[in-house]
């Protein structure tokens, strides 16, 4: 894989964790790229959260965009690959990181920042009845469900009990903020009561005695109950057991347990060989290099820096990003590294959820609006440091002349995947001058609209061959590979057919050998997962290094005649179901640009994994006349395709309001983004019969979008289509829809007439229509 700058990779960083250090270090690398450094970051939450935010965003005074940072763009800019994976297992000998379904990751070097939990080993049951504050991501889905059980007991004007232990700074923020949500969502005087346990003699027992002072009173003054010098035992379904210095067990009736006790490591680590202290975190120089593995590196939470202890706290893995970033370049480049000198000190902000915070510095402490203002700020200037990010320069020749850029109209950054083949047009003008020699028994041309070519083996034989290939659209070779296999299937699985064999073409950029044959090996891992699941042998294939990682199939298959799906069978009265959302084109066009939310992201890899095979099984039951898969050319380019049968020429009516539209597509639209092929898409707009009525409508420009691993498009009886629909829904194709229907064309010309819904005349259901 060539790095950032399109230098062979020689060496592989990894970072393991979205933790605080880590986005300084992406950041980093992204304004200071290192030539041949390949650069992944694995993490189990791409869009992690900003602790510091969390007792605003509970409280309801900070938005989800001002508590979470979404990893992708910004790995996007610094060209790293990105990875949302478990991990299971780290070999330090092998160099090997093992994750959960999929290959595992060889790197050079390793970076550690991932936090920390709460730790409830002590206490008995809290592993199965307690709620941990962290991981922050699992701790929300479950306050959602507190907040629905307390919503229940209010109703009922029956009390409902919230116990929370720790005592740190993090459980008395939590208890004022969770107190607060709850009475401005049901009003001051619901019967809440909420118990705060600490084993220590006071709250914040490491900050001075002023901010001790402050919070216990702030936490009187709200009527929660603290509860100091009790050491909690146990905690089960609907009670807490606790023991005072001294006294016997007690237990109190409760109705759930938060766990913000202090900080304990990921179990994981005891197996790994690393040097850890007494309480299992990784032991680490003041150059936050491990004492036991100079190759590895760790900072926040997880890091204990060996004659420097320091509370577990946000505010140090902050700070220690640059000095990671820059010891882990010159690590990279053989140069000595240099110390990090972790502050003695630091200031504490801590909200109270009334519109105050109590701001702790050493010594020093004092409460008010001003230190609560100070914490938002500081607060959404780190959030908006890595969430407002420039999106790259637009590149453009400077050496063309002005006539030719004319002739060029979008010279901006070129997509991969299926956006970047060729426009159809062109295709079309070339391939319409070649002569090539015929074969009677070879049905198809290089002007058939099919999408496999067809080879006679006998009266009720055929051999189906179809090709495709294109440049890596993400930085996962393993993932890439499955959706491109996927894709490269999908002409077979148009056509009603079961793909046979396969040939494999595998491009792959130079880089140090072992780099290499990490590339090669996830890739065939993913292709050969996709191809067994579809029963597909593959039998050969052809490598080359060249620029950029691509990947392609060349797919066999063996049918009878009479039972293939062909493009061009549309029937008056037909409705045309549609099985995937649209919008992939445009999704990775603003992912290059650093512009799109990972959770847009992520839905589309997901649907673009999702095979076409049984969809293909259910039109063929449901008496298709017609089928094509929706790819490069866009829904309007494949339907134009659809249209172009000779004999009897057709009219189709598009929905544009029911098109099935993927998460976050029409934000970048909005945004004026479109992908590279968008525009010669657009061309085959000239088969609209009135599109000057829809320039307005904000799904009109997703008929041209290019779709990698779109969805398929075919033709069905009326009455066919409420069961086909509910078929394909229970095969896991959820945004299947019908998009539209065959009319007589009324001139004897092909084409396609926009509408925004059906007309009530059609008779459709609700179902049909996907209302």
């Amino acid at each position: 894989m060539q790095t950032s700058s399109n230098t062979p990779a020689r060496k592989r960083l990894l970072l393991l964790g979205g933790g605080h250090s880590h986005l300084s270090v992406l950041m980093y690398f992204a304004r200071h790229p290192l030539p041949g450094l390949e650069l992944t970051l694995v993490s189990r939450d791409i869009e992690t959260p900003y602790s510091g935010a969390l007792p605003a965003y509970l409280a309801g005074t900070a938005s989800e965009r001002d508590l979470f940072i979404d990893l992708r763009p910004l790995a996007q800019m610094a060209g790293a690959r990105l990875i949302q994976a478990n991990v299971s297992q780290l070999d330090l000998e092998k160099r090997e990181l093992h994750c959960s379904g999929r290959p595992p990751l060889h790197f050079d070097m390793l970076s550690i920042n991932i936090g920390s939990q709460p730790d409830g080993s002590q206490i008995k049951g809290a592993a199965d009845s307690a709620i941990a504050v962290k991981p922050i991501s699992t701790f929300l889905q479950q306050w959602a469900r507190i907040q629905a059980e307390a919503a229940e007991h209010f109703e009922r004007a029956s009390p409902y009990t919230l116990a929370i232990t720790g005592g740190g700074p993090a459980s008395v923020e939590l208890a004022c903020a969770l107190q607060q949500s709850l009475r401005d969502r049901h009003g001051v005087n619901i019967p809440l009561q909420m118990h705060l346990f600490t084993s220590a003699p006071c709250v914040l027992h490491t900050h001075t005695r002023a901010a001790q002072s402050l919070a216990t009173r702030a936490l009187q003054q709200r009527g929660i109950q603290l509860h100091t010098q009790c050491r909690v035992s146990g905690i089960g379904a609907d009670a807490l057991f606790f023991r005072q210095q001294g006294g016997d067990e007690e237990s109190l009736a409760i109705n759930a347990c938060i766990l913000a006790t202090g900080a304990a490591p990921a179990a994981w680590l005891q197996s790994t060989g690393l040097a850890l202290d007494a309480s299992g975190f990784i032991r680490v120089n003041t150059h936050l290099q491990s004492l036991s593995h100079p190759f590895v590196f760790a900072t926040g939470d997880i890091a204990a820096i060996a004659g420097h202890p320091r509370p577990k706290s946000g505010v140090y893995a902050v700070r220690q990003g640059m000095p990671l970033a820059k010891n882990l370049r010159r690590y990279a480049l053989g140069k000595p590294l240099r110390a990090y000198a972790p502050q003695r000190k630091a200031l504490a902000l801590l909200s109270m959820s009334d519109g105050s915070s109590i701001a702790s510095r050493g010594n020093w402490a004092r409460q008010g609006a001003w230190a609560e203002r100070w914490k938002t700020w500081i607060d959404r200037r780190f959030i908006a440091r890595f969430r407002d990010l420039p999106a790259p320069p637009e590149t453009t020749p400077a050496d063309d002349p002005e006539t030719t850029l004319k002739e060029i109209p979008t010279h901006d950054m070129r997509c991969a995947g299926c956006a970047a083949k060729l426009e159809s047009g062109l295709l079309s003008q070339v391939l319409g001058e070649l002569h090539p020699c015929v074969h009677a028994d070879v049905e198809s041309n290089l002007s058939s609209v099919e999408d496999s070519a067809i080879i006679r083996l006998g009266r009720e034989r055929v051999l189906l061959q179809t090709v495709d290939h294109f440049r890596a659209f993400i930085k996962d070779p393993y993932l890439f590979a499955r959706i491109a296999t996927n894709h490269c299937l999908s002409d077979i699985h148009a056509m009603g057919a079961t793909p046979h064999s396969a040939l494999a073409i595998v491009g792959i950029p130079h880089a140090a050998s072992a780099i290499m044959a990490d590339q090669l090996r996830e890739l065939m891992t993913g292709c050969t997962e996709v191809l067994n699941a579809h029963n597909t042998a593959l039998i050969g294939g052809h490598s080359a290094e060249t620029e950029s990682l691509s990947f392609g199939l060349s797919v066999n298959a063996f049918a009878n005649p009479d039972t293939l799906l062909r493009k061009t069978g549309l029937q008056t009265g037909d409705r045309l179901i549609l099985t995937k959302a649209l919008g992939t084109g445009v999704l990775f066009a603003a992912d290059m640009r650093h512009q799109a939310r990972h959770r847009w992201i992520a839905n589309a890899l997901e649907q673009m994994q999702r095979s076409n095979q049984l969809a293909a099984h259910v039109f063929l039951q449901h008496q298709a006349h017609a089928c094509t898969d929706v790819t490069g050319f866009g829904l309007l380019g494949h339907l134009r395709e659809m249209l172009a049968a000779p004999a009897t020429a057709q009219e189709v009516r598009l929905y544009l309001d029911t098109l099935p539209i993927l998460e976050g597509a029409l934000d970048c639209l909005a945004m004026g983004i479109r992908s590279s092929l968008h525009t010669g898409n657009a061309r085959h707009g000239e088969c609209l019969s009135n599109a000057n009525e829809f320039t307005a409508h904000p799904h009109l420009p997703l008929l041209f979008d290019p779709q990698t691993a779109g969805g398929l498009l075919a033709a069905v009886p009326a009455d066919q289509v409420e069961p086909c629909l509910q078929a394909l829904r229970s095969k896991g194709y959820i945004d299947a829809v019908c998009i539209g229907e065959v009319v007589g064309a009324q001139d004897g010309c092909a084409g396609v007439t926009l509408c925004d819904q059906p007309p009530p005349a059609s008779g459709g259901s609700d179902l049909e229509h996907g209302v």
